[in-house]
């Protein structure tokens, strides 16, 4: 063997043993700085070893090409892992792929052997590389192909060789150097909406070839791990050549890692959930669940999620279930009401394989965690089905409503308020939608003006810890949903009181002085609710005037033009709706402030579509109409009071 590529492999087995060190610290460590201290340091040694390598390859050696292939893939992805600008990762992977392309027959089987791991690790990585705006540029090269890519080595691989069993072939059982902030491969592909569908699948295939070969990694970590390379090396200090230079590279394979498997495949679950398929979403969670828990459960009979609670990964695997039964919920509430905005197939189903056909995994004990107190009348496939389809009755409702606000209360934990407002903001406003799609699945009158309550508490009690200055945009978001809560609990109220002027009572009974002193107590109710709605709508209005003159804006960004209008639409209607005693000015002066507002909605509709908005709302029209009406209601009620 050449001297230089001799003193060269000897260095490399050295920094194999520093990088080892470098990451397993890493992962040992909570503290985020030593984490990305120890990052630059492996930079360092790979820059090194890159061009020392790259100064060989002159030579044709296939060993040499090989290490330096990883060396370079290993520091394209700790560019990737310090957010660093993705060009230069996705410049560094395609060099070895030119070159690896371009010189090593990949076909041939000895090639194959040696390489089919490395270059299923450069195409994944690739993929990683990749932005979604480059998709839609170079279809030729995206995230998609680059995923293809590599399943079409791993499938070579299998095919010649009847599966993973050699050293090389590392990679193929599991994508574990590829970093966890990115999800492994499904949030980078997952903006590709042209192909998303395909991608998932290659995704879901990457995650199921990690669960299923994880316990081979374990035995190659024994057989060839560092400890028994460090006994060679004892037993010869001179002979850096046990072993092939290829199977060097198991000394830096990480063990399969259940956190990060776990929130890969929790994040999988958002898209069999987009599309409708709740079966295979619901095992993507409770198998994440499950993995997450058996990777870090330290006792037999320790509860579900008592290690890891108050943890970011369960935090997140918490959230992504909240959302999940949050979107079966609305679907359900959107079926009741036939909302304008359900399409026909919003409230169906999409059929879904069975469950257990992802990664036919045991999650008995994750589903009884999510269905909550099970009977034993209740079997493994009533909880699947329930869990799993839009609710219809409230029974099934409220299961996933209770299984929403245990989800929400988990991922606050770590979440919070006081440390992470962004994230804590969307998590309490997740849990005021809960109780607002609940409610309609309730039947008594009393109990959904109580579950719009608790909606508005939590909504107004997140708006006063609040900073404007720092997070206008989420208080304007809040405002609008606090007023259309305070909206709806007005609305129940004023049922109610109907309800109770409708009873029918004998004339001489006790019960009508009740009946009054009701009807009166809860018209006051009715009215002070209205006017907490107006003023919360009119605080969302001022808060987009002019800092200087206070003025309103000519013209309003177009992804708050709706919220502008309906802002505008709302506060009329309240206007209209609120009960006047007393002279019949009273009640001309509530329809006037009523016609001001629907003829503000109009005038800024048309202002808007005149300057090239896209202003598609019925509720303009209504307004249109109902400004009409109402400037004929306030003729007729001035001519009853003349």
């Amino acid at each position: 063997m050449d001297e230089r590529i001799s003193s060269f492999c000897v260095g490399a087995s050295e920094s194999f043993k520093e990088l080892y060190r470098l990451e397993t610290a890493s992962l040992n460590d909570s503290n985020s700085s030593p984490i990305f201290a120890n990052k630059y340091k492996i930079r360092g040694i790979l820059v090194d070893q890159v061009g020392r390598a790259k100064a060989l390859l002159t030579t044709g050696d296939t060993s040499v090409v090989l290490l330096w292939a990883y060396f370079t893939a290993k520091l394209a992805n700790n560019f990737i892992e310090t957010e660093e600008p993705r060009a230069e990762a996705r410049n560094r992977l395609l060099e070895v792929v030119n070159f690896c392309e371009s010189h090593m027959y990949l076909e041939s089987e000895g090639n194959l052997l040696k390489f089919s791991g490395l270059m299923q690790y450069v195409y994944n990585s690739l993929a990683v590389a990749t932005d979604v705006e480059d998709d839609n540029k170079t279809k030729s090269q995206s995230a998609l192909f680059w995923l293809e890519k590599a399943k079409s080595v791993y499938e070579k691989f299998k095919l010649m060789f009847g599966g993973p069993e050699a050293p090389e072939c590392w990679e193929s059982l599991a994508a574990s150097n590829l970093p966890p902030e990115h999800s492994c491969l499904v949030k980078s592909v997952y903006g590709n909406k042209s192909e998303k569908r395909k991608a998932s699948e290659l995704c879901r295939e990457t995650l199921q070839r990690q669960l299923q070969f994880a316990p081979v990694v374990d035995e190659l970590l024994d057989l060839y791990g560092v400890a028994k390379r460090r006994e060679l090396r004892e037993v010869n200090k001179n002979d850096s050549f046990a072993v092939s230079p290829s199977d060097w590279l198991i000394n830096t394979l990480q063990r399969f890692d259940p956190k990060d498997w776990a929130n890969n495949t929790a994040t999988l679950s958002e898209f069999y959930a987009e599309n409708g398929e709740f079966i295979n979403a619901l095992e993507c969670l409770m198998t994440a669940k499950s993995v997450a828990y058996e990777g870090n459960q330290s006792v037999d009979n320790e509860d579900l999620g008592q290690s890891l609670s108050g943890t970011k990964l369960w935090a997140d695997i918490s959230w992504r279930m909240s959302e999940y039964a949050l979107r079966l919920l609305e679907r359900g509430s959107k079926a009741i009401l036939g909302s304008r905005f359900t399409t026909n197939e919003d409230g169906v189903d999409t059929p879904s394989e069975l469950y257990g056909s992802l990664f036919g995994q045991n999650t008995t004990r994750a589903l009884h965690e999510a269905y909550g107190e099970v009977t034993k009348d209740v079997d493994l496939s009533t909880m699947i089905f329930e869990l799993s389809h839009t609710p219809k009755a409230y029974p099934t409702a409220v299961r996933l409503f209770k299984w929403t606000c245990r989800s929400l209360s988990e991922a606050l934990i770590y979440y919070r308020l006081d440390e992470r407002c962004t994230e804590a903001i969307q998590l309490i406003r997740a849990h005021a939608n809960a109780y607002a799609f609940l409610s309609i699945f309730e039947m008594d009158i009393s109990r959904k003006c109580c579950m719009q309550k608790r909606r508005v508490d939590l909504l107004e009690n997140l708006l006063a810890q609040l900073n404007p200055r720092f997070y206008m945009l989420a208080c304007r978001n809040i405002m609008y949903e606090g007023a259309e809560a305070l909206t709806a609990l007005r609305d129940l109220n004023e049922e109610k009181m109907k309800r109770t002027a409708a009873k029918a009572s004998p004339p001489s009974s006790s019960s009508t002085t009740d009946n009054v002193a009701e009807i009166v107590k809860l018209g006051r109710k009715v009215n002070g609710l209205g006017l907490r709605a107006l003023n919360m709508y009119k605080q969302l209005l001022d808060s987009f005037l002019t800092p200087g003159d206070q003025s309103e804006p000519h013209l309003y960004e177009e992804e708050w033009l709706p919220i502008i209008l309906m802002a505008h639409f709302y506060s009329a209607r309240l206007h209209s709706k609120t009960i006047v005693t007393g002279p019949l000015a009273n009640r001309v002066g509530e329809l006037s402030l009523a016609l001001k507002a629907y003829e503000k909605m109009v005038a800024i509709a048309d202002r808007h579509a005149k300057s090239g908005y896209k202003v598609d709302m019925p509720e303009v029209e209504i307004a249109r109409e109902m400004a009409q009406l109402t400037a004929g209601q306030i003729a007729r009620t001035q001519l009853l009071d003349a």
